[in-house]
Protein backbone atom coordinates (compact mmCIF):
# COMPACT_ATOMS: atom_id res chain seq x y z
CA UNK A 1 0.00 0.00 0.00
CA UNK A 2 2.92 2.33 0.75
CA UNK A 3 4.83 0.85 -1.89
CA UNK A 4 1.84 1.69 -4.48
CA UNK A 5 1.52 5.56 -2.88
CA UNK A 6 5.28 6.32 -3.32
CA UNK A 7 5.18 5.21 -6.91
CA UNK A 8 1.90 6.94 -7.52
CA UNK A 9 3.50 10.50 -6.12
CA UNK A 10 6.45 9.93 -8.49
CA UNK A 11 4.03 9.48 -11.18
CA UNK A 12 2.44 12.79 -10.01
CA UNK A 13 5.88 14.24 -10.33
CA UNK A 14 6.86 12.72 -13.66
CA UNK A 15 3.63 14.43 -15.06
CA UNK A 16 3.55 17.80 -13.82
CA UNK A 17 7.25 18.19 -15.06
CA UNK A 18 6.59 16.14 -18.51
CA UNK A 19 3.63 16.83 -19.20
CA UNK A 20 1.39 20.09 -17.30
CA UNK A 21 4.41 21.91 -17.41
CA UNK A 22 4.74 21.94 -21.24
CA UNK A 23 1.60 23.50 -21.38
CA UNK A 24 1.65 25.82 -19.23
CA UNK A 25 4.99 27.24 -18.52
CA UNK A 26 4.74 27.94 -14.93
CA UNK A 27 7.53 27.63 -12.77
CA UNK A 28 5.31 27.65 -9.70
CA UNK A 29 4.75 24.23 -10.42
CA UNK A 30 8.45 22.88 -10.12
CA UNK A 31 8.14 23.50 -6.11
CA UNK A 32 4.83 20.97 -6.48
CA UNK A 33 7.11 18.37 -8.67
CA UNK A 34 9.73 18.88 -5.49
CA UNK A 35 6.64 18.22 -2.79
CA UNK A 36 5.73 14.76 -4.81
CA UNK A 37 9.01 13.89 -4.86
CA UNK A 38 9.40 14.59 -0.97
CA UNK A 39 6.30 12.09 -0.29
CA UNK A 40 7.57 9.65 -2.43
CA UNK A 41 10.61 9.34 -0.11
CA UNK A 42 8.83 9.72 2.93
CA UNK A 43 6.20 7.07 2.00
CA UNK A 44 8.98 4.81 1.06
CA UNK A 45 10.56 5.05 4.03
CA UNK A 46 7.98 4.44 6.18
CA UNK A 47 7.02 1.21 4.01
CA UNK A 48 10.78 0.24 4.85
CA UNK A 49 10.72 0.63 8.11
CA UNK A 50 7.07 -1.23 8.30
CA UNK A 51 8.99 -3.83 6.58
CA UNK A 52 11.72 -3.93 8.94
CA UNK A 53 9.68 -3.96 11.72
CA UNK A 54 7.85 -7.16 10.15
CA UNK A 55 10.42 -8.89 9.71
CA UNK A 56 11.88 -8.41 13.47
CA UNK A 57 15.33 -6.19 12.34
CA UNK A 58 13.70 -2.97 13.80
CA UNK A 59 11.88 -3.38 17.20
CA UNK A 60 8.26 -2.56 16.86
CA UNK A 61 8.68 -0.44 19.83
CA UNK A 62 10.75 2.09 18.05
CA UNK A 63 8.84 5.20 16.51
CA UNK A 64 9.55 8.82 15.30
CA UNK A 65 7.84 11.72 15.90
CA UNK A 66 8.80 13.30 12.53
CA UNK A 67 10.79 13.12 9.07
CA UNK A 68 13.97 13.92 10.52
CA UNK A 69 13.54 11.12 13.14
CA UNK A 70 12.21 8.66 10.40
CA UNK A 71 15.11 9.29 8.20
CA UNK A 72 17.54 9.24 11.11
CA UNK A 73 15.92 5.26 11.82
CA UNK A 74 16.66 4.86 8.07
CA UNK A 75 20.35 5.95 8.11
CA UNK A 76 21.04 3.85 11.17
CA UNK A 77 18.65 0.69 10.55
CA UNK A 78 18.47 0.57 7.21
CA UNK A 79 21.29 2.22 4.60
CA UNK A 80 23.84 0.28 7.44
CA UNK A 81 22.05 -3.10 6.63
CA UNK A 82 21.56 -3.27 3.23
CA UNK A 83 25.12 -1.00 1.91
CA UNK A 84 22.81 1.44 0.71
CA UNK A 85 25.02 4.51 -0.54
CA UNK A 86 24.84 7.51 2.02
CA UNK A 87 24.69 10.10 -1.12
CA UNK A 88 20.90 9.43 -0.97
CA UNK A 89 20.87 10.60 2.79
CA UNK A 90 22.28 13.93 1.29
CA UNK A 91 20.15 14.15 -1.35
CA UNK A 92 16.75 13.66 0.38
CA UNK A 93 18.51 16.48 2.88
CA UNK A 94 18.14 18.63 0.59
CA UNK A 95 14.97 18.20 -0.93
CA UNK A 96 13.81 18.42 2.31
CA UNK A 97 15.55 21.50 2.84
CA UNK A 98 14.20 23.12 -0.45
CA UNK A 99 10.77 22.49 0.77
CA UNK A 100 11.45 23.87 4.56
CA UNK A 101 12.91 27.15 2.64
CA UNK A 102 9.69 27.39 0.63
CA UNK A 103 7.44 27.29 3.64
CA UNK A 104 9.42 29.38 5.31
CA UNK A 105 10.40 32.13 3.17
CA UNK A 106 8.60 36.17 2.38
CA UNK A 107 9.95 35.99 -1.10
CA UNK A 108 9.37 34.31 -4.29
CA UNK A 109 9.01 34.97 -7.58
CA UNK A 110 9.49 33.50 -11.54
CA UNK A 111 12.09 34.56 -13.41
CA UNK A 112 11.97 33.20 -16.93
CA UNK A 113 11.74 29.41 -16.59
CA UNK A 114 12.98 29.68 -12.91
CA UNK A 115 11.31 29.80 -9.87
CA UNK A 116 13.23 31.59 -7.24
CA UNK A 117 12.85 31.32 -3.29
CA UNK A 118 14.81 33.68 -0.87
CA UNK A 119 14.61 34.39 2.64
CA UNK A 120 14.99 37.58 4.46
CA UNK A 121 18.90 37.34 4.12
CA UNK A 122 18.67 36.92 0.31
CA UNK A 123 19.82 33.46 0.30
CA UNK A 124 18.71 32.38 -2.59
CA UNK A 125 17.39 28.44 -3.67
CA UNK A 126 16.52 28.21 -7.54
CA UNK A 127 14.75 25.64 -9.25
CA UNK A 128 15.15 25.38 -12.93
CA UNK A 129 13.24 22.88 -14.83
CA UNK A 130 16.13 20.74 -15.98
CA UNK A 131 17.77 20.49 -12.60
CA UNK A 132 14.26 19.84 -11.27
CA UNK A 133 13.90 16.35 -13.94
CA UNK A 134 17.42 15.42 -12.78
CA UNK A 135 16.32 15.48 -9.13
CA UNK A 136 13.11 13.36 -10.69
CA UNK A 137 15.02 11.09 -12.45
CA UNK A 138 17.67 10.44 -9.50
CA UNK A 139 14.77 10.18 -7.27
CA UNK A 140 13.19 7.74 -9.51
CA UNK A 141 16.23 5.68 -9.51
CA UNK A 142 16.42 5.86 -5.64
CA UNK A 143 13.22 4.78 -4.82
CA UNK A 144 13.38 2.01 -7.16
CA UNK A 145 16.47 0.70 -5.65
CA UNK A 146 15.16 0.82 -1.87
CA UNK A 147 11.69 -0.36 -2.88
CA UNK A 148 13.79 -3.57 -4.58
CA UNK A 149 14.50 -4.30 -0.88
CA UNK A 150 10.86 -5.32 0.53
CA UNK A 151 10.60 -7.65 -2.90
CA UNK A 152 14.13 -9.69 -2.79
CA UNK A 153 14.05 -9.97 1.12
CA UNK A 154 12.06 -12.28 3.30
Amino acid sequence: MLKAKAEEKLKIADHLISTTYLLVKEPKLLISVIENIFNAFDLTLTALIEYEKELKSISSSQSYKNFDEKLELFRRKIVTKYGINTEILKFITEIKRTLDEHKKSNIEFTKKETFVISDNDYNIIKLEVEDVRKTLTKAKRYIDDLLKIMKYEG
